[in-house]
C-alpha cells in the first residue's frame, strides 16, 4: 500500500443498530484526567473530547465513568455517572460531540479490586477476598469479598448508569469487562474464588455478574440503544487467568446476552505487564494465530491479532486494536479481522489524524512515538492526560493558535525538538521564523536518544521527521551548520530570540575524572554524529562495536534516565554493565512504567546497580567508591561512562538579553528534562511572541 493510500476499508461508514458512523475510526476510552474530585466532566473535558470530534474520529468511546463513585473509580480524577446531577454536564459534552459529526458511547466502569484505598478511604470490592500471595496484582490493597445482594446493587448502578446515559444524549454504552476490574474479576479464575451462583465452578458461572448487567440494561434502555461489552480475549502471564479459547466462549455469551458489539482487549500480569519490550511472551497462552514477533502488547496490531479469533465466533461487530499503522488497520478491516479499529495514543499525539488520513495528508501527521507519557500523567501525576508530541494535549483551550497582534522577525537558535516545535508555532501564528542550528541536521539529542532506546521502542525518528516536515510546510527559514554568536544574531536582526541550544554536560569533581578510560557524556555526543548522516539508528547501533570502541567491562555513573538508557544499549551489545548511583533511586527523569520495566530488565540481564555510593577515585584499575555500608571498595573497568543529567546553558542567554528585548530559553538550555517538557517549552513560546 503507498505512502498516499486513502485507507478506504478504515475510512468507510458502518452502522451498530441504528448509530451510524462516517468511519471505522473509534477513540478507545482512555482516561484523560479531566474530572472534577465528584467525578464530573471539567471544561477540560469539553475542549478534550470536543478536539476529538473535530479531528474526525467517526466514534468517540468516552472514558470509564464510575457507576459508583468513589468506589467504583480505579483512581483520580477520573469520571463518575453515579447521580441524576451529572446528566446536564454529560449533555453538554455529547452536544459538542455530535456539532462535529462523531458519535459519542459511553464506557460504564466499576474498579472493583483496582480502586485505591488512598482514593476515598474505602476498602476495594472483589468477587473473593484473597491473601497477599494470592492476589495477582501484590500492591492492591485487600479487596472485601461482595455479598449477593451487594452484586445486585452494583448490576442495579450499572442499570442506572446506562439509562442516565441514554437522558443525556450518548448515542450507546460500553460496558467496561476488561483489564483488572470488577467485572473482569468474576471472569478470571485468578481473581473469583467463590462457590455460589457466581462463582468460579464453570464458565457460566463466571460469566453470570457480566450477563445479567447486558440483559438488565438492555430491558432498561429499549433495543434501539447500541449496548456492548469491553472485555480481556486473555489475561497473560496469570496462573488461572482467562484463556484464548475462555474469551471466545464469554464473547459468545455476551452476543447470546444481547450486546450489540464488543471491544476487545487484553490484559497482561507478571513479566508480560513489567517486562521490557520483547522478551517475555513466548511460553505463555495465546490464542493460536498470534504471530511469533508478537511479543508484547506493545507490539502493533497485537489485540487485532487476537480480536480476529472473536470476529469468527460472533455474528455482532468487532472492535479491536493496539498501536497499530492506519495501513495496517486498514488491509485488517478489509481482510474482515475487525470491523472497527480503535486507536487511542495516535489520537492524543494528533486528535486530527482521522481528517488528515481522509485527505490523504501522511506527513501531516504528527507520530505517537510510545513514550507513554500519557499514561503516567494520568495515572501516576493525576492530572489531565499530556502528550509529548501534542503540547495541546490537556490544554486545548489554552493552547489554541491564534495569529499574533503584531508579526516579528523571529530567530530560533537550536534546531532540536524544542526549538522546532518553537519555530513551528511562531510561523503558524504569522511570524517570519529563522531557525539556525549548528550541526548539519536537525534534531539535536534525538538521533542520540534514538540509537540508545531503538526506534523500534521510541519512535523519535519519526518525530524529527514529522516536524522537519511542518518546518518546510510553514516556511521556517532553517540555515544548518550554522553557529550563532552576538554577532550572528545582530547581522539578523530579529525582533525575538528563542535560545534551544541543549544543555551542558555534567563532570563530576572526582580525583582522576582526566584518566584517559573515561568517556564523557560530550565526547559519545560527538562520536555519533558523523555516521549518523548516513544510517538509520538501527544500523548506528550496531556499527558501535566498530566506531565507538570500548572495553568490555563498563561502569556508569549516573543512575538516572541517561545512565539507566545507556546500560541497556551496551547490554544488548554484550558489555558487562555496572550502573553507580549517589542516590537511592535508579530512572529518575524517566516514565514510572519505563523505568520500572527497564531496571526489571537490567536485574535480569545481571547488571550490578549500586546506589548510595560516594566516588573516590578513578584509577587505572577502575572506580573507587565507598558504598552504602560504608565500605570502600574498586569496581575494576575497561571504561567509565559519565551519564549524569545535564546542566543548564545559559551563557548565551547572559550574552543576547542585553542586546534584544525578547529573549528567551527553553528546553534544555533552561531546566534539562524530558522531550515533552522541551516541546512543551517551545509549544509555549511560540504561542508568547
Amino acid at each position: 500500500m503507498s505512502r498516499k493510500a486513502r485507507c478506504t476499508a478504515l475510512l468507510s461508514p458502518f452502522q451498530i443498530k441504528q448509530v451510524k458512523l462516517r468511519n471505522r475510526i473509534v477513540k478507545s476510552p482512555q482516561a484523560s484526567g479531566n474530572a472534577t474530585p465528584e467525578g464530573a466532566p471539567t471544561d477540560g473535558a469539553f475542549a478534550y473530547y470536543e478536539s476529538l470530534a473535530k479531528g474526525g474520529a467517526g466514534l468517540i468511546v468516552v472514558e470509564g465513568a464510575a457507576v459508583d463513585f468513589p468506589i467504583g473509580a480505579v483512581g483520580w480524577p477520573r469520571l463518575g455517572f453515579h447521580e441524576d446531577g451529572l446528566i446536564p454536564l454529560y449533555s453538554t459534552l455529547t452536544n459538542l460531540i455530535h456539532d462535529h459529526g462523531a458519535k459519542a458511547f459511553l464506557e460504564l466502569q466499576h474498579s472493583g479490586p483496582s480502586h485505591p484505598k488512598a482514593m476515598s478511604g474505602l476498602q476495594p470490592v472483589a468477587p473473593s477476598e484473597l491473601s497477599d500471595d494470592e492476589k495477582p496484582v501484590p500492591l492492591f490493597d485487600t479487596a472485601r469479598q461482595l455479598t449477593v445482594p451487594e452484586i445486585k446493587q452494583i448490576q442495579l448502578q450499572f442499570v442506572e448508569a446506562a439509562e442516565r446515559a441514554k437522558r443525556a444524549g450518548f448515542d450507546g454504552v460500553d460496558v467496561h469487562g476488561a483489564h483488572r476490574y470488577l467485572i473482569n474479576a468474576f471472569l478470571s479464575r485468578a481473581w473469583n474464588k467463590r462457590d455460589d451462583e457466581y462463582g468460579c465452578q464453570d464458565l457460566r458461572s463466571r460469566a453470570r455478574f457480566a450477563v445479567e448487567i447486558l440483559q438488565a440494561i438492555r430491558d432498561r434502555v429499549g433495543n434501539d440503544f447500541p449496548v456492548g461489552i469491553r472485555h480481556n480475549v486473555a489475561e497473560w502471564g496469570l496462573k488461572g487467568g482467562i484463556t484464548g479459547e475462555e474469551g471466545i466462549a464469554f464473547a459468545k455469551m455476551f452476543e447470546e446476552a444481547g450486546a450489540d458489539f464488543l471491544d476487545v482487549s487484553g490484559y497482561g500480569y507478571g513479566d508480560f505487564l513489567w517486562g521490557y519490550w520483547g522478551e517475555q511472551l513466548r511460553a505463555l497462552e495465546v490464542a493460536p494465530a498470534v504471530k511469533p514477533w508478537l511479543k508484547t502488547i506493545e507490539d502493533p496490531g497485537f489485540i487485532i491479532s487476537q480480536a480476529a479469533h472473536i470476529k469468527k465466533a460472533v455474528s455482532i461487530p468487532v472492535i479491536g486494536g493496539g498501536r497499530i499503522d492506519p495501513r495496517v488497520a486498514d488491509k485488517d478491516v478489509k481482510r474482515g479481522k475487525v470491523d472497527l479499529v480503535f486507536f487511542a495514543r495516535r489520537l492524543i499525539a494528533d486528535p486530527a489524524f482521522p481528517n488528515k488520513l481522509a485527505e490523504g495528508r501522511w506527513e501531516d501527521i504528527a507520530p505517537c512515538t510510545g513514550c507513554l507519557e500519557c499514561w503516567d500523567s494520568t495515572t501516576v501525576q493525576h492530572t489531565s492526560v499530556k502528550c509529548r508530541v501534542n503540547a495541546a494535549s490537556g490544554r486545548e483551550r489554552e493552547f489554541e493558535i491564534t495569529p499574533a497582534e503584531k508579526k516579528k522577525k523571529v530567530l530560533v537558535v537550536g534546531g532540536g525538538p524544542g526549538g522546532m516545535e518553537a519555530a513551528r508555532i511562531a510561523a503558524l501564528r504569522g511570524h517570519q521564523v529563522t531557525l539556525c542550528e549548528k550541526e548539519r541536521k536537525l534534531g539535536g539529542l534525538l538521533h542520540l536518544a534514538a540509537m540508545i532506546k531503538g526506534s523500534e521502542v521510541d519512535d523519535l525518528p519519526a518525530l524529527v521527521r514529522y516536524l522537519e516536515t511542518q518546518l518546510g510546510k510553514v516556511g521556517v527559514t532553517v540555515q544548518l551548520g550554522k553557529e550563532v554568536t552576538l554577532s550572528v544574531a545582530e547581522e539578523l536582526k530579529p525582533d525575538a530570540v528563542v535560545l534551544a541550544v541543549g544543555g551542558v554536560p555534567a563532570i563530576p569533581d572526582i580525583p582522576g575524572i582526566e584518566n584517559k578510560m573515561v568517556v564523557p557524556a560530550s565526547r559519545l555526543h560527538r562520536q555519533s554524529k558523523a555516521p549518523l548522516r548516513f544510517v538509520g539508528p538501527r544500523i548506528l547501533g550496531w556499527l558501535t562495536r566498530f566506531w565507538m570502541p570500548l572495553g568490555n567491562r563498563i561502569v556508569i555513573i549516573g543512575g538516572a534516565m541517561h545512565g539507566c538508557e545507556l546500560a541497556e544499549f551496551l547490554v544488548r551489545r554484550g558489555r558487562k554493565v555496572t550502573i553507580v548511583e549517589t542516590s537511592d533511586t535508579f530512572g529518575s527523569g524517566m516514565v514510572f512504567i519505563v523505568a520500572q520495566r527497564l531496571i526489571r530488565w537490567l536485574k535480569k540481564k545481571g547488571v550490578t546497580m549500586l546506589s548510595e555510593v560516594k566516588y573516590d577515585e578513578i584509577t587505572a584499575n577502575g572506580l573507587t567508591i565507598t558504598d552504602k555500608e560504608g565500605k570502600k571498595r574498586t569496581i575494576e573497568a575497561d571504561n567509565i561512562l559519565i551519564a549524569l543529567p545535564w546542566s543548564p546553558n545559559t551563557e548565551l542567554h547572559e550574552t543576547v538579553e542585553r542586546k534584544f528585548p525578547e529573549v528567551y530559553s527553553i528546553g534544555d538550555c533552561r531546566e534539562p528534562n524530558r522531550v515533552i517538557h522541551a516541546i512543551y517549552d517551545g509549544s509555549r513560546i511560540g504561542r508568547l511572541i
